[in-house]
Order: structure tokens, then sequence, then C-alpha cells
């Protein structure tokens, strides 16, 4: 439509005998000269997808601004004379007149806005494409050349009409850039939409269907109404559940989506279902788990309780024994009623561990440090010099407290054999977690203690307990390393 109307304008120059209408109309070239390189420039953006971004706003603000000074300028000439220069204006002979400083100012201007169009299509295009500008780069340029010669007066430039050859290159230039898919086309621009897989629907601002995909349903007359009257964004109706409606507002009219979600929603039951079921067999799990852990406990007191049961057992048997056996001897009858006191005592604290399971089922630090107090403080009473060291961070359980005591009172039953015995012993805890018993017996013996006959039935206690243990010694002396961990032995 430019070009027309511009060779419209040359031909009425060329065939008119009014001279200033001529000279207008000359003057008018130039304002078809300063629309079309920003509308290439706008082109050659859309094409590459930043025709709505801000900088491109600007821009072609700042072009279409430039552009209306140029042509203004141009129209005025005859008041300040920038475009050209000339004593008789006659717009009929060339040669007449020469370029002022605001036409070299509107050569630069095309030149800039075409270099930019190919910058701008080169970037934009894929690396396989990029070769494809060449031919119509080839093609403006040999426009530039013949717009440079024109300006500079060549003979065989100025022998051609400047309106038809400019409009010539600018259109093949164009349909190059279209055939060779530089520029998408409108009717690529419709094929593409038409066959996407899409429900898609392009509305007027009355409602009414201008476009849509092949794949497109039939219009629903209240999501139309919605999508005329809402906001842009997603809706749902009533009537169509399994259907979600995308709004975009578009240049005149609206876009509407429309996507099936019957198979998520069908997913979504499906999940649902399957969520309350996973929630039943977790209720289960839990409520199985509570069990379990409820009979492991139970388990573990009446492991205890038997353990405690068969101890005690063994206790006051020996203790009714040796009270029943008692010698005449001072000594001897003294020696034996100290070890019937241990016995006691060993009884007491192993009792006391059942009571302290059912009030609690873990022994805190301050706890053991009294159990350790109070049982150095039996054994210094039956000459037994004695000492406890406690060194833990966390509780530790009934059970494996019973562990401990079993192998305290067999190194303390061992002490009560030796001749001037000191026991000391500490408890403390791994980084592991495991509990470390550490026993140092010494005596005034002059034999070595880990030989004896007694020290293998210790050994024999250990292993029924089933502790991991080192039991070494030497002369006078007997050292016991025992681990246990989570309330078991190890």
């Amino acid at each position: 439509m430019i070009l027309t109307l511009w060779l419209t304008a040359v031909t009425i120059k060329w065939n008119t005998t009014d001279l200033k209408l001529a000279r207008y109309l000359w003057y008018g070239y130039y304002i078809p000269m300063a629309c079309l390189p920003p509308l290439c420039l706008s082109c050659a953006l859309k094409s590459a997808g930043i025709e709505l971004g801000k900088t491109a706003v600007r821009l072609k603000t700042a072009c279409i601004a430039l552009g209306i000074v140029l042509a203004v300028l141009a129209l005025t000439n005859d008041v300040h004379r920038l475009f050209f220069t000339f004593d008789v204006p006659n717009p009929g002979l060339v040669g007449m007149y020469s370029y002022g400083p605001a036409y070299w100012a509107f050569f630069a201007y095309n030149t800039l806005y075409y270099l930019a169009f190919f910058c701008v299509l080169w970037r934009s295009s894929r690396s396989a494409m990029r070769g494809l500008v060449v031919p119509a780069a080839t093609v403006a340029t040999t426009g530039l050349l013949f717009c440079a010669a024109y300006a500079l007066r060549a003979k065989w430039a100025v022998s051609f009409n400047f309106s038809l050859v400019y409009g010539i290159i600018v259109m093949v230039t164009l349909e190059l850039c279209l055939d060779l898919g530089l520029i998408p086309s409108t009717r690529s621009f419709k094929k593409v939409f038409d066959d996407l897989p899409f429900d898609l629907k392009i509305l007027s601002r009355n409602g009414s269907l201008y476009h849509q995909t092949k794949v497109a349903g039939p219009l629903n007359a209240n999501a139309v109404n919605r999508a005329n009257h809402g906001t842009p964004g997603s809706f749902r109706l009533p009537d169509l559940p399994d259907s979600l409606f995308i709004v975009w507002p578009l240049s005149g009219g609206t876009a509407l989506l429309t996507q099936d979600m019957s198979g998520l929603n069908e997913l979504n039951r499906t999940l649902g279902k399957q969520g309350t079921e996973l929630k039943r067999d977790l209720e289960a799990l839990e409520h199985d788990r509570e069990l379990v852990e409820l009979l492991t406990e139970l388990e573990v007191k009446s492991r205890l309780v038997d353990d405690v049961d068969a101890a005690l057992s063994a206790s006051m048997a020996e203790v009714t024994a040796l009270l029943n056996n008692l010698p005449t001897e001072p000594h001897a009858r003294q020696r034996q009623l100290e070890r019937a006191r241990m016995l006691v005592a060993y009884c007491k604290r192993k009792g006391s561990l059942v009571l302290a399971e059912a009030a609690d089922p873990e022994l805190d630090r301050d706890r053991i440090r009294l159990i350790a107090n109070e049982l150095a403080c039996d054994l210094r009473a039956v000459g037994i010099d004695c000492a406890a060291l406690v060194n833990l961070d966390h509780p530790v359980a009934a059970q494996q407290a019973s562990t401990l005591y079993d192998c305290i009172y067999d190194m303390a039953f061992m002490a009560f054999e030796c001749s001037s015995p000191a026991l000391i012993y500490h408890l403390g805890e791994r980084d592991d977690g495991l509990i470390e018993l550490r026993a140092h017996l010494q005596s005034d013996d002059e034999e070595d203690l880990s030989s004896l006959p007694r020290t293998q039935a210790l050994r024999e206690r250990l292993d029924k307990c089933d502790v991991i243990y080192a039991l070494t010694g030497n002369t006078g002396q007997l050292v016991l390393l025992a681990r246990v961990k989570g309330g078991e032995c190890v």
C-alpha cells in the first residue's frame, strides 16, 4: 500500500504543470522512505519474538519519532533548506539542487535501519538458516549502492526512476525473506495454528468465533461469556467438570484454550482411593508396630524378672547353705557371714531392678551414680577397698544394668577370696553407643589371679551372660573389660 501510494505520487508529480504541487509531491517521497525502514525492522523483531518486550517497544517508539522528524524536515524544506539547497526550485530538472545535512542524515537513517533489520534476522535465525540471509542481504546491498550512486549523481543511476527501483528492491528483499523462511508469513502462521494439537479458539470482542484449530470442539456459550467478561486466567464450569478453560487477552479479541482434564481427574480419583488405602494400611502397620513394641517390652520385662528370679533363688539358696553351715572358728565364721551379707546385698540390688523397670524402663546417669556408690559402700563394708567412677551421657536400660551388676559382683566375689583386695571400676560410654565396664582388682596374693579355678568359673559365668569381654591378669591382679549394648548382652 505504501509503495502504491508512493508511485501514484510519482506519476502525478511528473505529469503536473504546477511547480509548487510538484515540489511538495517530491518532498512527499520521503514520507514512505521514512516509514519503510522501521516497518522492516519491526517485522524482523516480530520474527525474533521480541517485538513485545519493553526494550523493543521503546526502540519502536524512538524509530517512529525519528522518522516523523525526518519526514517533517523534508516537507518543510522550503523553510529551512536543510534537505535540499537550490536557487530556483525546479524538481523536474535534475542537477538544479544540492543535498543538505538533513538529507545525509536521512540516508544514514535508512542505512542503519536496514543494517539492523538484517542483524536481527541473522541473530534470531537458527545456525542452519543463517546462510539464507546472504541472498536477501545481497539484494539490499545492491539497492544501497544504487541509492548512494543516485545521491552522488552518477550518470547511470540518475537515468533510472529512483522511486520505482527503491520500491522493487524493498519488495524483492522482503519476498526473499518470506520465501526463505526468515520472516514467517501470515499463511505459515495460519497453517501452524490450524495444526496445533490443542482445543484453541480465537474470539472477537463480541464473543463470535474468529478462528479455531482443527481439533477444537464446539463453542460453549458459558465459557465464551466468562472469557469475554472475566479476567485472564483459568476457570472451570460446573456443567463441564472435566474441562479447564484458560483465557489470554489478544489485540481485538480473546484466546480461549480448553483442556481435557478427564484423564487427570480420573488419576486424581485413583490416587485418592490409593491414598485412603495407604492411610488405612499405615494405621494398621502403626498398630502392629505398637503391638510389637508392647510385646517386646513385655518380653524384656519377663526376661529381666526371670533373670532376677533365678539370681535371687541361687543366691538365697547359697545364703541358706552358708547360714546352716557356719563354722565355730570366729574368723572363718565372720568371713562366711560377710559372704552371706554380700549375697544379700546382691539380691537387694538385683531385686531393685524389677521395681525400677516398673517405674521407668531406663536408669538415668544420677541413679546409676547413686547405685554405684551404694554398691561400693556394700563392698567396703565386707573389707573390700572399692571405688567407682561413672561417666555416662545417656540412660541405661534395666536389662543392661542387670548385666553390669552381674559383672561387677562377679569381680567382687573374686576380690572377696583375695588377700587385702582393692577393686576399682569405671562405667563409660563409647562413641558407638556401647556401655563399657572396666574393673581392676589388686591384691596381696602372690599367685597369678587369671589362672585360678575361681577365675575360670568367672569366665564361665561371663560366657553365660553373652558379654563381649576380656579377662586378663598376673600376680595379684585381675582386669575385666566388658561391653554391653541396648539393654541386652551382645
